[in-house]
């Protein structure tokens, strides 16, 4: 019997609160049997979930298509329910309605807002940390109450509390947006928090990235200098009238709380000898309390929150460690962003401090100087991941950090007082809650540990947006993201959470094209004060204003990401809508290099692609050798020192060969985009683009030997990657790369932008077996390496420890973590087809060998369960494949005439295409023995 199972609306289960006017509906079906296609649905829709009375009915449309029809009903209106349910025909059965789910729409007019933004401060110090604002407001609730909503939105971070009680699990909402364009508001049901006569709404506000410390330069007051709130909450009874309590110069406010410090990377103050209790309850006296302030904030940038919320997740508990200089640590076992909670008693005024770090010190000591700034960057000069508790001495207590959370496996605990049990202590991952989607399992524990780093690396940088360290910057660097993009993807389903960061990244692109190098960026002040106060922002990175597009913005293979990030996305999950969006922003991007490569680079005048400058058709107008870039970053054979010395010739010299690759890439995608979306000029120009950009590399950068600029693997391996070898050289720049890679002992020499991609082109192009030394490689640099070190996570610099010992560079970096993809695609073998993306058809195509005795990989794709796997015992390998409803597979295997014998046996359909075997597989478990 066929079902309809895992009904979503705008990639969400049951949102409340939305503002896309035709939501995307998306479903899933399972059967018993094999071959189960879907070749019809019907929607219904209703005001009410017995669906007596519907507001749309779809009709039976015939369509193979289950995921993002859109709704078709009445115009939504601010604050509606729809309930839906959907039926799907096959070729055989008619299934019974499955659902149902529901959506809710929040505010989408600006006229909807009652509200007035509020301050809960008064005069404060720039250049001071602040404590957190309290703000109070009580309201009477009739007899008859049968719906409430709250509607927040903050200038900062903020939780709420009705009556006293927490009203929400979600952490650091409104979230991290350009909140000069794009600021996000969350809706809750709160009905069941009211009751009738005195209601109480309490509102704690924190710094959060509005004025918080952000990126690699911490800068503080980013977005401005006051936290502020905007909210309301609308009030329905039973007989059709409406009331709404909206924020306004009549909420009660005060700083005078508990919460002395509220910065998420410095860390948190918490002197609970001044906790005010019931302040957010009826019969508090708010004595010494003022009216908030009333102020003039927009409300034209308000969205509904877009992407997945911000939660406390996995819990872990603690070893207790004595260290050799006599410190007191907690152990976690384990790396990860989150918070600390504590149980403690002691007298009043004991104050316990917790400095949060990833590493011990060679000696076994507690050491932060790993996530402090590199050489040569500004040195945090104030308290960093530092928690400090303050007692009331009123007994136990607990502390549970409410704005602050860090990147930590290791904590020091100073001025405890009493026994350091282990049961007092527990740490909470943070994450942003997107579902756990695919898994990896081999007979190599260590490969296994490999993907565990991965996965907790994913996690740790994914809240709110892409981060490319959970302590140091938390920044969310566009080049970090666009290599982990497809990993992330296997793990998680991130498709909610990508869709709104790059909303960010096109809200912040310069007229010119230019994509800033971080989004939301972090390297200049937002805030027009601050920056005539102290100028730009974080000069090592910026030398002009927010208002241009600044030196350095714009690196290549970051920049690029505005196209890279939505096309992995669509093919992962074959939602066009990513495209939509991005489709201008990529554009301006791919025309912003083609400007650069234009230019003309006096460095380079004599370099051979400006050896016929005067042509009609240069080949330099398609070598980008301008403007400035991080490059490969962190190749693996660089340390620090070499890495400035690298940094300080892109002023000069630009990096041609990788910015031309990228170049070259970028165009190619966004031809497949436009063709996509149906621009079919567009797609021309830009398939016509790439290939130009394709002849002139390869006529300037590879060598008839197979070379690919001399003996840095990143360039070969970038190359045929991007497909941007001619063909009847790729083979042979292949094994080039892979006799350097012998010659070099097995170990590569490539870094952040490239390393993701070696185990899949060695395998490409018959070097499996080179691929399985270099995965399984122990020797620095490599995965395994580091396992072997203890790590738990996947570091950023691949020595992780220096000359002296001690360790270097963020100990959870996700760019090397691009790894995982690997064993997802190439050892399972499991990747979407672009002809029906969103793994529809399913090409997989297993690699065996590394002397692996078993690998099995799944991964809950939009249409469902894919599982691949693969066993050998002796000679003989048994494939195991699951195929999800409404999908096909095509399974490859390499040709033998042995091999393709046993195939026709189990397979008469099997076909043989050139060096393969390619067999179809339709949905159900399926096994192929050879």
């Amino acid at each position: 019997m066929v079902r309809v199972y895992d009904l979503t609306t705008e990639h969400l289960k049951n949102p409340l609160g939305i503002d896309a006017v035709r939501p995307r509906l998306s479903w899933k079906i399972e059967g018993d049997g094999s071959g189960i296609w879907q070749t019809a649905w019907q929607v219904q829709a209703s005001a009410k979930e017995d669906f007596e009375t519907l507001v749309w009915d779809s009709g039976k449309v015939c369509s193979e298509q289950s995921l993002y029809n859109r709704y078709g009903g009445p115009t939504l209106r601010s604050g509606e329910r729809i309930f839906w349910r959907v039926k799907i025909w096959t070729e055989t059965e008619e299934s019974s309605f499955g659902g149902p789910a529901w959506f809710e729409m929040g505010l989408i007019a600006e006229s909807d807002w009652e509200a007035k933004w509020i301050e809960p401060e008064e005069d404060v110090d720039y250049d001071s940390y602040q404590p957190a604002g309290y703000l109070r407001k009580s309201f009477q609730v009739k007899e008859g109450l049968v719906r409430a909503r709250a509607y927040f939105t903050a200038h900062g971070v903020y939780y709420f509390y009705l009556n006293g009680v927490l009203g929400s699990e979600d952490m650091f909402s409104p979230g991290f947006t350009s909140y000069y364009k794009r600021l996000q508001v969350q809706t809750y049901d709160v009905t069941d928090f009211l009751r009738p006569g005195e209601n109480v709404l309490g509102v704690v506000l924190g710094d959060g990235w509005w004025r918080g410390a952000l990126g690699g330069g911490s800068l503080r007051n980013h977005f401005g200098y006051k936290t502020g709130f905007l909210g309301q909450l609308e009030l329905v009874y039973a007989d059709g009238s409406r009331e709404v309590v909206a924020s306004d110069g009549s909420f009660l406010a005060t700083d005078l709380g508990p919460l002395r410090k509220t910065d998420n990377k410095g860390g948190e103050i918490y002197d609970a000898r001044m906790e005010m209790e019931g302040w957010s309850s009826p019969g508090f006296r708010a004595e010494g309390w003022r009216r908030a302030k009333e102020t003039d904030g927009p409300k034209d940038m308000l969205i509904a929150s877009r992407g997945v919320p911000v939660r406390c997740q996995e819990c872990f508990s603690p070893k207790v460690l004595v260290t050799p200089d006599g410190e007191t640590v907690l152990d976690f076992g384990q790396n990860i962003y989150g918070r600390m909670e504590m149980a403690v008693s002691g007298p009043a005024g004991t104050a316990v401090t917790m400095l949060f770090g990833e590493s011990l010190d060679k000696h076994g000591n507690f050491s932060q100087k790993n996530i402090q700034q590199p050489k040569g960057m500004p040195p945090y000069t104030e308290p960093y991941q530092e928690n400090t508790y303050i007692l009331s001495g009123r007994g136990k207590e607990s502390y549970v950090p409410m704005f602050s959370a860090h990147g930590f496996r290791y904590v020091q605990l100073k001025g405890y007082p009493g026994e350091v049990k282990p049961e007092n202590f527990t740490a909470r991952a943070i994450h942003s809650a997107c579902p756990d989607t695919g898994d990896f399992v081999s007979s190599d524990e260590t490969l296994n540990r490999l993907v565990s780093n991965c996965r907790w690396t994913g996690k740790n940088n994914y809240v709110e947006v892409p981060t490319d360290c959970p302590t140091r910057e938390r920044a969310g660097w566009l080049g970090d993201a666009q290599v982990f993009s497809k990993s992330a993807a296997d793990f998680m389903d991130v498709y909610a959470f990508m869709e709104k960061w790059t909303l960010d990244i096109r809200a912040e692109q310069y007229p010119n094209g230019v994509c800033c190098n971080v989004a939301p960026t972090t390297s200049i002040y937002h805030n027009p004060e601050e920056r005539k106060r102290k100028g730009s922002g974080f000069a090592y990175y910026s030398s002009k204003g927010a208002d241009e597009a600044i030196e350095r913005e714009g690196f290549a293979g970051w920049g690029d990401a505005c196209v890279i990030i939505p096309w992995n996305m669509y093919l992962c999950y074959g939602d066009r809508t990513i495209l939509e969006n991005m489709y201008g922003t990529a554009k301006a991007w791919v025309e912003y290099e083609r400007s650069c490569a234009k230019d003309r680079n006096p460095y380079w005048s004599s370099a051979k692609w400006y050896q016929n400058a005067d042509g009609a058709d240069p080949d330099c107008d398609y070598i980008w050798d301008t403007k400035y870039h991080l490059g490969e970053w962190y190749e693996a054979d660089f340390d620090i020192d070499t890495m400035r010395e690298f940094l300080a010739d892109q002023h000069v010299k630009g990096s041609p060969w990788l910015a031309t690759g990228f170049f070259g890439y970028s165009a190619k995608l966004l031809s497949r985009m436009a063709g996509v979306l149906g621009y079919e000029e567009d797609r021309r120009t830009y398939e016509a683009l790439a290939e130009r950009i394709k002849a002139a590399y390869n006529n300037v950068f590879v060598e008839a030997d197979g070379s690919v600029c001399g003996k840095r693997h990143a360039e070969s391996i970038r190359a045929l990657a991007f497909g941007l070898v001619r063909e009847d050289m790729e083979q042979t720049v292949a094994d080039r790369l892979n006799r350097m890679l012998i010659e070099n002992g097995y170990h590569f020499n490539s870094g952040f932008l490239s390393t993701g991609f070696l185990i899949p082109v060695l395998c490409k192009y018959g070097y499996a077996d080179t691929a399985f030394q270099i995965l399984g490689q122990r020797e620095m640099p490599s995965w395994f390496y580091e396992i072997d070190c203890g790590a738990t996570t996947v570091w950023e610099i691949w020595t992780g420890i220096d000359e002296k010992g001690e360790r270097e560079g963020s100990q959870c970096h996700y760019s090397p973590a691009a790894v995982a993809d690997s064993l997802f695609s190439v050892l399972a073998g499991i990747r979407p087809m672009e002809e029906a993306p969103g793994y529809k058809k399913i090409l997989i195509e297993p690699v065996t060998g590394g002397g692996l005795a078993r690998v099995e990989a799944s991964m809950d794709s939009p249409y469902g369960m894919i599982r691949s796997g693969w066993e050998r015992k002796g000679k003989v390998v048994t494939y195991s494949v699951t195929v999800p409803a409404n999908a096909e597979a095509k399974f490859v295997l390499p040709y033998s005439y042995e091999i393709y014998g046993r195939i026709l046996k189990q397979y008469p359909d099997a076909e043989r295409s050139g060096r393969e075997i390619r067999i179809s597989l339709f949905s159900g478990q399926h096994q192929i023995v050879v």
